[in-house]
């Protein structure tokens, strides 16, 4: 791409997450979950490719009960090459060949629609959408275990589509209007990864031919706005006409991307990071609902996954400040502390609500987020190294001139301190980026190899770069303050945020706190700082109340319309507000002066 500057992301199995970062607790916690989805739900999710679930009389939502399996082995697969977990990646090998085996002749994964019958419109749309899913997990599979009966199962649905749902030649072809909104287009991501993977342009004409005569595409392409729809779907398809831009090199294409990612972002994402309001993108100002259904986790995680996947191809630092933000907030946020429980919506007031919704998706769109997190710390170009995320980990790179190993050990983001150690191969010759976030005051690099008189070179994009030659051991001490700073949601209500992690009243820290929305008793005086930090195993004031895991609090003096003077509170993280249960609240409106 010729205006861009293309990034490599780690794969999942060079990069291991340690203790000491925000990370690291909650990936474990995933682990177990993913385990436990496999053995107390492996024959739910292999069972929906061995029967037809729906039928009439029996509940709707079963019309996508496949979509579990590909998700499941997605997000199973790459942690298992991240832990070298063995237990694990047996259940994924097993579970693969499983999946394999309930496919059809003619490719279609699993029982075919019945013909004996008048079919339900959602039966039909949500068809494509099953095997869209299959083929997420069946190609991760291939990409990280080699397994070339993944590709060709997978290849073999690719091949059902473009067979059974050609031609697409006008915008009225079947295969555009029987989706439920993007249901039937989402598959364009994976046919893009098809053919990259087969070299089968087969895939690559029927993605073009749906950018064609797709109406909602077209009129994105055109306009730089997005089509207001499930976010969920909305990313997936943007991240198929990323790929479709990639593949045929249309810069044009691709900028125009860029440009609706960034009217979501402006108009329609949370200060958490996340979009939607019930499954839905709105006009208008963004609202803060109690207990509403907001940020749906397939919604986050799929938007993760789209911004990831534009920081691949242009390299431009604004999509790692926002995968910072929607991470650090909206996933960390959805999930429980212990990583066993997800929220279908994740509200930014009152009360969380965990397994809780219309249907399983998100239960099992969460994890694949979580497993993607050690492949943000790091990104390559040539023999350019790039610290992106302070977070301790280990991990190989390999680099144009072969592998090198860094080792980050990182106390954010309760302190703002990371040590980064490099090692490379005799000889090797490179440099180093460190991330400068744009929320962050007085950053310092201490360098050994380095007088104190050329401390990097700060680039324009918001680095600090350093060129590695003539050692083979480097250790850079990275410092900066965490600056507390506050956000617009809409109107005059603002979130605060201490760097990248919102923050939040949580009842479990404040007593005598009203925290409802009618006569404003809490809001934001015109001079707010953080006054200090408080360790996070001090006693709750609720007593009795035992938590479930250490949370972080900072005190903050805000204003209390029940009394004359500002009023002490804790603040805590919106990623471990109300874990326990307890109701909390993130938007407040600031005073007017």
């Amino acid at each position: 791409m010729k205006q861009f500057q293309s990034t490599t992301l780690p794969s999942p199995d060079s990069v291991q997450l340690r203790a000491g970062g925000r990370f690291f607790d909650r990936y474990q916690g995933n682990i177990r979950y993913l385990h436990h989805l496999h053995d107390h739900f492996g024959d739910f999710m292999r069972g929906a490719f061995a029967e037809r679930r729906y039928s009439p009389g029996k509940l709707l939502e079963r019309v996508w009960d496949g979509e579990y399996a590909g998700k499941w082995l997605d997000s199973a697969t790459r942690t298992a090459a991240s832990t070298q977990d063995k237990q694990l990646r047996r259940k994924v090998d097993a579970f693969a060949k499983e999946l394999r085996d309930n496919q059809q002749p003619d490719g279609f994964m699993g029982q075919p629609l019945p013909n004996d019958r008048e079919l339900n419109d959602w039966e039909i749309g949500w068809n494509v959408w099953n095997q869209w899913t299959s083929m997420i997990g069946l190609l991760t599979h291939y990409e990280i275990r080699g397994e070339k009966a993944s590709l060709d199962t997978a290849a073999r649905i690719g091949d059902w589509v473009v067979t059974s749902q050609s031609p697409i030649d006008h915008d009225t072809a079947t295969f555009l209007t029987n989706g439920i909104g993007f249901t039937n287009v989402a598959v364009i991501g994976q046919l893009t990864r098809l053919h990259r993977l087969t070299g089968n342009d087969r895939y690559l004409k029927f993605v073009g031919d749906v950018i064609t005569h797709f109406k909602p595409i077209r009129k994105m392409l055109t306009s730089g706005q997005p089509h207001l729809i499930h976010p969920y779907m909305l990313s997936a398809v943007l991240t198929g006409i990323v790929d479709y831009a990639v593949a045929t090199e249309d810069d044009e294409m691709l900028s125009t991307v860029v440009a609706i990612w960034r009217s979501l972002v402006t108009d329609h994402v949370f200060p958490t990071g996340s979009l939607g309001n019930h499954e839905d993108l709105q006009e208008g100002p963004l609202e803060d609902l109690q207990d509403d259904q907001l940020q749906e986790t397939c919604a986050t995680t799929e938007w993760i996954f789209l911004t990831q996947r534009l920081y691949e191809v242009t390299g431009f630092p604004e999509f790692i400040s926002a995968l910072e933000r929607t991470t650090y907030n909206a996933l960390l946020g959805a999930q429980s502390s212990d990583g066993m429980k997800w929220c279908y919506w994740t509200p930014l007031r009152y009360s969380k609500h965990f397994f809780h919704g219309p249907t399983r998706c998100c239960f099992w769109s969460g994890p694949r987020g979580i497993a993607r997190l050690p492949q943000l710390i790091y990104a390559m170009q040539d023999n350019l190294v790039t610290v992106n995320l302070f977070e301790s980990s280990k991990a190989t790179l390999h680099t144009a001139s072969g592998p090198m190993s860094v080792t980050q050990r990182s106390q954010f983001p309760e302190h703002g301190q990371s040590t980064i150690e490099i090692n490379t191969p005799p000889g090797w010759q490179g440099g180093l980026r460190v991330r400068i976030p744009d929320w962050c005051k007085d950053f310092f690099i201490q360098a050994n190899h380095f007088d104190q008189t050329n401390q990097g070179e700060v680039t324009t994009n918001g680095y600090r770069s350093f060129d590695l030659e003539g050692g083979q051991s480097y250790t850079f001490n990275v410092s900066f303050e965490i600056a507390f700073h506050q956000e617009l949601l809409s109107r005059n209500d603002y979130a605060m945020l201490r760097g990248p992690e919102v923050l939040s009243v949580d009842l479990r820290d404040n007593i005598d706190t009203w925290l409802g929305s009618q006569n404003e008793v809490i809001s934001i005086p015109d001079h707010v700082t953080l006054q200090s930090s408080q360790s996070s195993d001090h006693d709750s004031p609720w007593s009795g109340m035992q938590e479930a895991t250490p949370r972080t609090r900072y005190r903050i003096n805000l204003n209390d319309k029940r009394m004359a003077d500002l009023r002490p509170y804790f603040l805590t993280p919106y990623a471990d507000a109300g874990n326990d249960g307890a109701a909390f609240r993130t938007i407040f409106p600031r005073q007017q002066s």
